[in-house]
């Protein structure tokens, strides 16, 4: 797509244009917003997914805003998206192959979201930021490249990230979940584990972090090997390289 290779990029702005995305959409580019209940191939304006639906984009091109309703489902191949993706108590959400120039940002998913390459899986044993709050569903984040941060706060769900380059840092705060895995990331600031309630397995092997490795408050603590951190591998941490 573009001359791109198979990482996706998420592009765009700063950590707290992320934050606040649900309360306005100020940065919606201008013309026709289509609804969208079906699968659609084409280029658009924005897309509204209404509460509820279902809408599938598959080779498209959105100039604007992807808006997923309550309790509707989006699914996203080869498709470009020029500024955000966000939604509040959607469904489920796949973005696969797909190019995201602003932010990703959802809050209260009921089901699963994979954010990155076909193949991407959540772990079955258990320029922008990725930001997902206070999920239900798991989390599969695998093979993106991330201008800003991937943000996990307060999600109840398996989380795992998996062989993306973060140009910023990787916050893992607040969650309570029955895995969290880390594997293969390779993070240019900090990787910050931090007050996560995890009831089976906590694992962070092989990232390399141009930052500090933090961990701190978690129960259980985090177990891997082949960490290395420019700043240094702290708390909890601390044994993991």
């Amino acid at each position: 797509m573009n001359g791109l290779s198979s990482r996706r990029v998420a592009t765009a702005g700063a950590l707290g244009a992320a934050l606040m995305i649900p309360l306005g959409i100020g940065t919606a580019s201008a013309g026709t917003t289509t609804v969208c209940t079906g699968t659609l191939t084409g280029t658009y304006d924005a897309i509204v997914v209404p509460a509820g639906a279902t809408c599938t984009l598959d080779g498209a091109v959105v100039r604007g805003n992807v808006k997923v309703g309550a309790g509707a489902t989006l699914m996203t191949y080869d498709t470009v998206v020029r500024l955000n993706v966000f939604g509040d108590q959607a469904a489920k959400v796949n973005i696969i192959d797909t190019n995201v120039w602003g932010q990703i940002h959802f809050t209260r998913t009921k089901g699963e979201i994979i954010i990155g390459t076909a193949g991407c899986k959540v772990d079955p044993i258990a320029d922008g930021n990725i930001n997902l709050q206070n999920n239900y569903g798991p989390i599969a984040i695998c093979m993106m490249t991330v201008k800003n941060n991937i943000l996990l706060h307060n999600n109840h769900n398996r989380i795992g990230v998996f062989d993306n380059t973060v140009r910023g840092g990787i916050q893992v705060a607040g969650n309570d979940s029955p895995a969290i895995r880390l594997r293969n990331n390779t993070v240019g600031h900090n990787m910050a584990l931090r007050n996560n309630d995890v009831k089976i397995a906590f694992v962070a092997k092989n990232n390399t972090i141009g930052g500090q490795g933090q961990c701190f408050g978690n129960d259980i603590a985090p177990t891997g090997s082949g960490n290395t951190a420019g700043g240094g591998l702290t708390g909890q941490c601390s044994n993991l390289d």
